[in-house]
C-alpha cells in the first residue's frame, strides 16, 4: 500500500529523512516512533504532498507529491493539534466533505457511530467541543468514503482516559483493509493499535519489527528510584557508580533514580546497605518508551540543526486549514 524508495528530505542543510525504504502492506496497522524532530511529521506530510521531496514514495501504487490529488483522496489524516474554526460540526463537515469531493453521508454516518449524531451535536460549534470529540470528528472526517490510508499523528497526546479509549476504540473500528500509520508517544496505543512497529532515528529506521520485540529491547533493564536522606544522596549515588548491575545513577529532588540491569534491583539495594546507606523506600518499574527509543537512536543518530531539538516537528505542523484537518 505504502512503498519509499531513496526516500530523502531536508530543511536547508538539517537532513531529516536519509534516504529510507520500506513497504507496508495494505491493511497493516503500524505505529511510527522516534524522538522529537525524528521526521515523523515529515514523513506524513510526504505521504500527503506538502511538502517536494527526492526519491519515490507510492501509495496504493500512485505516485505521492504535491500534484497527487488522487494519492490525497486516497489519504485520511488526523492532526495532533486539530483546527478549530468559527462553524458548527455540520457546518465543517460539509466544507471538508465538498474540499474532498464527496458525499458528507459517509462523514455524518461514522460521527453518529462515534456518539456525535448530527441531529444532537451538529448545531454545537467547534471550539465547544472536548478534546475527544473533536478528535473523534477529525477522525471520522479522515475516513469519509473508505480510505485506502489513515495517517494519525499523536491522535491522543491531549486527551484524558476516557477520551483517548474512545479515539482508539474507534481507529480499531476501520476496515480490515484500511492501512494504519500511528505517529505517538505512548507505549499503550502501539500496543492496543499497531502490529508492527518502525522507530525513526538519524533519519533512517532503527527498529523495524512487532511490538514484542520492540518492548523486549528494554527487557533487561529496570528503571528504579530510591528514597534516601537527603545528606546521603551525593554519596550514595558515587557509591553506586562502579556497581556491575548500574548504568545510570543521578540525584533528584527526592532520591536517587537509576537504571538497573533487570534482576539487579536487590543487589543494588544490598550494596547500599552494606556501605551504611539506609534505604527507606524504593519502586522500580520498566523504561518509558522514550527511553526505550533513546537506546535505539544511540547518542549520535538524532538529526541535528538549525531549529535544534524537536524543531523539525514544530516546522512542519502547517498548514492548519480544512484540508489538512479532514483528511484528503
Amino acid at each position: 500500500m505504502i512503498r519509499a524508495r531513496g526516500l530523502h528530505k531536508a530543511y536547508g542543510d538539517q537532513v531529516v529523512v536519509a534516504g529510507i525504504d520500506v513497504e507496508v502492506p495494505r491493511g497493516q496497522r503500524v505505529a511510527l516512533l522516534g524522538l522529537n524532530g525524528a521526521g515523523k511529521t515529515t514523513l506524513f506530510r510526504c505521504l500527503l504532498g506538502l511538502t517536494p521531496f527526492r526519491g519515490s514514495l507510492t501509495v496504493d501504487g500512485l505516485e505521492a507529491g504535491p500534484r497527487a490529488r488522487e494519492v490525497r483522496r486516497r489519504v485520511g489524516y488526523v492532526p495532533q493539534r486539530p483546527p478549530l474554526f468559527d462553524l458548527s460540526l455540520s457546518e465543517f463537515v460539509a466544507l471538508v466533505s465538498g474540499i474532498r469531493g464527496i458525499e458528507p453521508a459517509g462523514p455524518l454516518e461514522r460521527l453518529a457511530a462515534f456518539g456525535l449524531s448530527p441531529d444532537e451535536a451538529g448545531g454545537r460549534p467547534l471550539r465547544e467541543l472536548s478534546g475527544g470529540m473533536l478528535q473523534k470528528a477529525f477522525l471520522a472526517l479522515a475516513l469519509g468514503e473508505e480510505v485506502s490510508v489513515l495517517l494519525l499523528d499523536e491522535p491522543t497526546a491531549s486527551l484524558d482516559p476516557e477520551a483517548r479509549r474512545d479515539v482508539l476504540r474507534a481507529v480499531d473500528d476501520a476496515g480490515p483493509d484500511t492501512t494504519v500509520v500511528l505517529a505517538t508517544h505512548r507505549l499503550e496505543d502501539v500496543r492496543a493499535l499497531a502490529e508492527r512497529v518502525l522507530v525513526l532515528g538519524g533519519g533512517r529506521f532503527v527498529f523495524d519489527g512487532p511490538v514484542s520485540e520492540l518492548e523486549a529491547v528494554a527487557a533487561d533493564e529496570r528503571l528504579v528510584w530510591i528514597d534516601i536522606p537527603a545528606a546521603d544522596r551525593a554519596g550514595a549515588a558515587r557509591s553506586l557508580a562502579g556497581h556491575g548491575g548500574v548504568r545510570d545513577a543521578h540525584v533528584n529532588g527526592k532520591g536517587i533514580e537509576l537504571s538497573v540491569a533487570a534482576g539487579a534491583t536487590l543487589a543494588v539495594l544490598s550494596a547500599l546497605e552494606t556501605s551504611g546507606f539506609p534505604v527507606t523506600d524504593f519502586h522500580s518499574r520498566p523504561p518509558e518508551l522514550e527511553a526505550i527509543m533513546a537506546r535505539l537512536v544511540g547518542p549520535s543518530a538524532e538529526p541535528a540543526g538549525p531549529t535544534g531539538a524537536g524543531g523539525t516537528a514544530a516546522a512542519c505542523r502547517e498548514p492548519t486549514d480544512a484540508r489538512s484537518g479532514g483528511g484528503r
